[in-house]
């Protein structure tokens, strides 16, 4: 079903209308795969905003979630898509309806919407007339977004000229992410690290070569790419279990069936990675990854957890054996994940600050509902998944349960 809205944005940048088009699944009003993931590339955005990758995603988590896919046009050029979704989330008598992007939550990824940056302005003014007036959103949801992305700016400036409408309920950093920077060779990335780390990485792939007789590979075609996927899940789970944890699969409610489905489909389309370290025909380190113009998502690691194995540092030899892969099919940076590891800043990461943004009607109605759900969702972080989760369940030995679905959906 396809519904469209033609809306004249006057800008003094963009003089065009602005066509928008909104659909509520997935390959109507002729954007094929192919048309929606050459936008992706012309506009340098994420693995994360791609056809297959949202619709994957919404087949695994979109249950009980209105799907709006924003497609912009100006003088039939394709400008920019917002993949969205809506859905109203209640945390005990607060009820809030909520506009998110298609990916934000469950499967930990960060990226920014992909609109061209001369349209921007017009593309968010229309999004959120839409989501605010039609569809009756009492927030929407910027969130996980990279804190240098420049969307937040023409954000942050649209609602200031908005804001008898509409008013930022949250501006705020949420963490971090690991981004490594590449160089042309393998040689020059070495060189970049410093004297420990490199000579630890070299003595360390140098004994289990000699010793043990380590062999790397890259897995890439779709004939091995199920088979692997089992491998690696199990060497996941034990990996985790070894240190009284669930791991991301445990974790994470429907992970393992998404991913599954994630390698089955880009292994297709040759963007999946990968990369084994194995010893007499054994696997013990293996780095899962996508790959799509020029740039890595690294996105799990899995080794075994073998104490004679220990001192070979399988999980940085694993990392660093990525990169040099990595170099070598001319990637020039590897989204390393979120979260805070010390072992990616030592080995080249940099980190870079995510953040969420909230925008509200400035109703105070529609203030009052939404500043109180966002201290409920706050609440529930702190009890819930800071002390509970993380800190209590552990030390008292409560056998470990995937994290709450009403936890993921109130982060905002």
């Amino acid at each position: 079903m396809t519904a469209s809205l033609a809306l004249t944005v006057g800008s003094p940048a963009e003089p065009a209308a602005l066509q928008t088009t909104v659909l509520d699944s997935f390959g109507g009003d002729g954007l094929s795969a192919e048309l929606w993931d050459e936008h992706i590339q012309r506009t340098g955005a994420s693995l994360y905003l791609t056809y297959d990758w949202c619709r994957i995603w919404w087949r695994h988590y979109g249950n009980g979630r209105r799907l709006r896919i924003y497609v912009f046009r100006q003088e039939s050029r394709l400008v920019g898509l917002a993949p969205m979704f809506v859905e109203t989330v209640r945390l005990g008598p607060i009820g809030l309806r909520t506009a998110k992007r298609v990916g934000a939550d469950s499967a930990m990824a960060v990226f920014s919407l992909p609109i061209l940056p001369d349209s921007a302005e017009a593309v968010f003014r229309a999004l959120i007339t839409d989501l605010v007036g039609n569809e009756g959103c009492e927030a929407l949801c910027f969130g996980s977004v990279p804190g240098d992305d420049s969307a937040l700016d023409t954000l942050r400036a649209l609602c200031g000229t908005l804001r008898t409408d509409i008013s930022v309920a949250r501006d705020a950093p949420t963490g971090v992410q690991s981004v490594f920077h590449l160089p042309s060779t393998f040689e020059a990335y070495l060189g970049q690290l410093g004297k420990s780390q490199r000579q630890n990485y070299r003595r360390q792939l140098r004994q289990l070569q000699t010793e043990l007789g380590c062999t790397s590979s890259i897995v890439t075609n779709p004939f091995e790419a199920r088979s692997v996927f089992r491998t690696f899940s199990a060497m996941h789970e034990r990996q985790w279990q070894a240190e009284g944890k669930l791991g991301h699969f445990g974790d994470w409610p429907a992970s393992e069936a998404f991913n599954r489905d994630l390698v089955d489909t880009f292994s297709r389309s040759g963007r999946m990675r990968f990369h084994r370290l194995a010893i007499d025909g054994e696997f013990v380190a293996i780095q899962y990854a996508f790959v799509i113009a020029g740039h890595c998502n690294w996105r799990l690691t899995a080794r075994v957890p073998e104490l004679r194995y220990g001192r070979f540092g399988l999980g940085v030899l694993g990392l660093v054996q990525l990169i040099d892969a990595m170099i070598a099919e001319g990637v020039s940076q590897i989204d390393g994940g979120v979260g805070h590891y010390d072992y990616k800043l030592r080995y080249g990461a940099e980190e870079q600050e995510i953040r969420s943004f909230v925008i509200i009607p400035s109703r105070r109605s529609a203030a009052l509902k939404a500043g109180l759900f966002l201290r409920a969702a706050d609440l529930l972080h702190f009890l819930y998944y800071r002390i509970w989760f993380l800190r209590l369940a552990p030390r008292l030995g409560m056998p470990r349960r995937p994290l709450w679905r009403l936890w993921i959906r109130s982060r905002l």
